[in-house]
């Protein structure tokens, strides 16, 4: 009981501390904010003739001394094990606007709070606590990689629109730099973003067949690897770049049919996985919401913990397993 309380006020403490973290000024109530302050430079005769601006909205608060001590802990473990180049790779992989550190800090807030809940729910704090750490951590991982795949497709399914684009831009007589930019101004999300990060860097000292190498190492499309590798060799050797990108994207659009044919043939084996996973995790959830003290004995004693933790042990295996065969490569 004394475990469960601590737990309790460890999870309200921290949850005080997430929203520290994530109180931030909203992009909308800054840029209103921002217009405002400008009017004071403008002339006279265009402030009258036009309406009063908008009253700007108070700003939210900011970072407490607490969060921001929590995220320079963090930040400096980050710094100190050499990973926040890779956890700020993920996160810019999967869009998410936030630093190394506040990512690390969250997922510590849903671990500690999933212990709390779990320790309360099993009446047996060790479990909940290993539990919880557990799958607090995983859940979160595996957020950020489905949301990291979902925006690496949609990405993938806008490659060829947006080569064409700029074949179309080359052969009407603009220069690489500019059919990108029209990329930029045409273009939809994720792709838009992600040339226009390429250019970003292109104009601020470096290659721009670097900065789309990376595009394409960050968004992990082969196919965009093949097509700067396309464009230096036509720097180097010449050649119309034009008709080059025009059989890329052809070839990309006859994969893409191709991927899809072999999904659709695929997905009587991904249902049945599907099925196979989830049916002992909803009969175990049923079973402890209906009959309780039927499965107690599987988290309250050693033999029940070990057949739990082998069963979860099996789970994971048979899920990797059947992901490996339903899975094909195009």
């Amino acid at each position: 009981m004394v475990l469960l309380i601590s737990l309790c006020a460890l999870a309200a403490g921290v949850c005080g501390t997430a929203w520290t973290l994530l109180a931030r000024p909203s992009a909308r109530t800054d840029v209103r904010s921002r217009l405002v302050e400008t009017e004071v430079y403008r002339p006279e005769q265009l402030r009258s003739a036009e309406q009063p601006p908008e009253k700007s909205e108070p700003p939210a608060r900011e970072l407490s001394s607490v969060g921001r001590t929590v995220l320079s802990l963090v930040d400096a473990v980050l710094k100190k094990r050499s990973l926040s180049a890779k956890i700020g790779d993920g996160l810019d992989r999967g869009g998410v606007q936030l630093r190394p550190s506040e990512w690390v800090a969250i997922r510590l807030v849903a671990s500690v709070v999933l212990m709390a809940v779990l320790s309360a729910l099993l009446n047996n704090g060790v479990l909940g606590v290993l539990i919880g750490a557990v799958g607090g951590w995983l859940v979160t991982a595996l957020w950020l990689s489905h949301r990291a795949r979902k925006r690496c497709a949609h990405f993938a399914e806008q490659l060829p629109d947006v080569l064409q684009l700029i074949a179309s831009s080359l052969r009407s007589g603009f220069s690489l730099g500019q059919a990108l930019d029209g990329v930029v101004h045409d273009g939809v999300q994720p792709a838009a973003g992600e040339i226009a990060r390429a250019l970003t860097e292109a104009r601020l000292g470096g290659e721009l067949e670097d900065s789309l190498d990376r595009v394409a190492t960050r968004m992990r499309s082969q196919d965009l690897a093949w097509v700067v590798m396309a464009i230096r060799i036509s720097r180097e050797v010449g050649g119309n770049l034009a008709e080059v990108l025009m059989t890329t994207v052809h070839t990309v659009r006859e994969r893409g049919q191709l991927a899809r044919q072999v999904r659709a043939l695929s997905a009587e084996g991904r249902l049945s996985a599907y099925v196979l996973v989830a049916m002992p995790i909803g009969v175990g959830l049923w079973l402890f919401a209906v009959r309780r003290d039927y499965v107690r004995p599987l988290y309250t004693t050693g033999p029940g913990i070990a057949m739990l933790v082998m069963a979860v042990l099996g789970l994971v295996v048979g899920s990797w397993w059947l992901s490996r065969v339903v899975k094909v490569q195009v």
